[in-house]
């Protein structure tokens, strides 16, 4: 007979069969520093980010303060208030050049899709351009180690569901006492330089993950696209016992994740919107 506990860790688990180290390079945040042109809605205007990461607009007798900017490897995001209008925008860099496009939302507290983007500097020439070299160490689970049952709460809605992930990239939910509600759907993983597609039938290692709903009749979350997008936040390790073995030799370890954090994305193939998170910690019937 088999014994099993579980043993769960917040720190990433260095194991030699599922670590991969990757070395990368991205435009530092003093690449960014300058004068751009935005694009939006066929609109061009120019703003100014500064290197404490402030942005500015020039007026004919002043400049304005008017948001804040930020870089994350590829991705480029700020904040603009202007006219009285809060504007995120949510942008992608492009083989770390100074061409940036992207999403822009607007709303201070559940922000919206309203348009895309495009920006690029107004003196590329008088950007002082420069590298970060960055290893990353991070663990990346494959599909084994995350496959299981698993309780999802939107922290919006309050709303709980069972899920079980299966091998075969599909899920499930597993009826709880207090609601009737069938969802099945598809998942995957993925890490920050994948482009998510929703049709891959190969396997991903990753960091993060996605799971949509399939629109089927009486299932249906909503009435339109939605998408879990994921980070896996805590690992743990199943520990197997043999009594039929010496003590000495009778361990088997898994390493399982145990817990993601992450957004709602309603219409994720037309015009996304994100204002919801959820959280999924794994679920145990017994030991």
């Amino acid at each position: 007979m088999k014994f099993l506990f579980f043993s769960f860790i917040i720190n990433a688990i260095r194991l030699n069969n599922i670590k991969t180290i990757i070395t990368s390079n991205f435009l530092t945040k003093e690449s960014f520093v300058g004068s751009w042109f935005i694009n939006e809605n066929n609109k061009k205007s120019v703003i100014h980010l500064k290197s404490q990461g402030s942005i500015y607009k020039s007026s004919i007798k002043k400049s304005n303060y008017i948001g804040y900017w930020n870089v994350n490897k590829d991705f480029f995001y700020f904040n603009l208030r202007d006219n009285n209008i809060e504007k995120k925008y949510y942008g992608k860099i492009f083989n770390n050049s100074l061409n940036i496009s992207g999403n822009v939302c607007e709303g201070l507290i559940s922000p919206y899709f309203v348009n895309n983007f495009t920006m690029i500097p107004v003196f590329q020439q008088f950007h002082n351009i420069s590298f970060i070299n960055k290893t990353d160490t991070y663990t990346y689970i494959n599909q084994n180690n995350v496959t299981g049952k698993w309780l999802l709460e939107n922290l919006y809605t309050n709303k709980l569901y069972l899920l079980e992930l299966h091998l075969n990239n599909t899920w499930n939910t597993i009826n709880l006492n207090y609601t009737n509600n069938k969802l099945s759907g598809k998942w995957n993983l993925f890490n920050e330089t994948n482009e998510i597609n929703t049709n891959y039938a190969i396997k991903f290692n990753g960091k993060n993950i996605w799971l949509n709903i399939n629109k089927q009749k009486n299932q249906s979350y909503v009435t339109y696209d939605i998408i879990f997008l994921g980070k896996i936040v805590q690992l743990g390790n199943i520990f197997y016992f043999d009594e039929n073995k010496p003590s000495s030799y009778n361990e088997d370890k898994i390493i399982i994740s145990s817990k993601i954090n992450g957004s709602v994305v309603y219409g994720f193939d037309m015009e996304p919107e994100i204002s919801e998170s959820f959280y999924m910690k794994r679920w145990y019937d017994s030991f």
